[in-house]
């Protein structure tokens, strides 16, 4: 895809969704000794969001898994949307498409592995980290450098706003 083409498909996104598990985060599963779930999320990917959410747009993550980790994360980063233990992906992001009234082409998701693509067909953009899975990275339309958990959901923000050109307002009017 050309950097021109790119910038088509990232000008009407709105709304952006990602998975949680190798992508929000490196997907490894740690239990501690109580035997709680433990996640390892990315301050790159939570300062991305807040900035995503100051230029005025949606986010939300659409889980096969159930977290309390996450529901936590998402409710500090005060995500639009959060869907965990989903089997059905595409009927959640279709769900959501009918109840925000908005349109395939202004949903991004990134995805890093099979149950991920599901809804590719309901998205305008689908991305993936560099570490996704190969049938997920032949499918997207954007494969980015980073890896999942490690940056992964900011550089998707940073692309779509530089795209748009907010970035650099959103950055001049955090700065002063």
């Amino acid at each position: 895809m050309t950097e021109e083409e790119l910038k088509s498909f990232c000008l009407p996104i709105k709304l952006l969704l990602f998975d949680c598990d190798g992508v929000f985060t490196n997907g490894n599963i740690v239990y501690g000794i109580n035997g709680m779930e433990m996640k390892f999320f990315s301050s790159k990917d939570g300062m991305g969001l807040m900035i995503w959410r100051e230029a005025g747009f949606s986010c939300g993550c659409v889980s096969g898994r159930y977290s309390e980790a996450l529901a936590r994360r998402a409710c500090e980063l005060e995500f639009d949307e959060l869907h965990q233990n989903v089997k059905d992906k595409r009927s959640v992001i279709s769900e959501i498409m009918l109840r925000r009234k908005i349109l395939k082409n202004e949903i991004a998701f990134i995805g890093d592995d099979i149950n991920d693509l599901a809804g590719v067909e309901l998205v305008g953009l689908f991305l993936a980290p560099s570490d996704a899975h190969k049938e997920v990275l032949k499918r997207a339309n954007h494969v980015l450098s980073s890896r999942g958990g490690q940056g992964a959901v900011r550089e998707a923000i940073d692309l779509i706003l530089s795209c748009t050109g907010r970035l650099d307002q959103i950055v001049a009017r955090m700065i002063g």
